[in-house]
């Protein structure tokens, strides 16, 4: 008895997502193209500062006060 109690649940829930899934894609756009990707990625892990800027620290600041 306790095995149905965490078997069904999941299957139902699992049947209940491809019906979803199925659903879709009979009901969805005929002509959907997907979109194309761009040739290049110009991303950065940390972006490039201007020139003639100076870096800053990003530590925190003491808080005179709180002393």
């Amino acid at each position: 008895m306790a095995v149905a109690a965490f078997v069904i649940p999941p299957l139902l829930l699992c049947v209940m997502l491809a019906l979803g899934r199925y659903e879709e894609r009979m009901l969805g756009e005929a002509g959907a193209e997907p979109a194309e990707a761009p040739s290049e990625r110009h991303l950065r892990a940390v972006p490039d500062l201007p020139a003639g800027e100076s870096p800053r620290s990003t530590a925190p600041h003491e808080d005179k006060r709180a002393a």
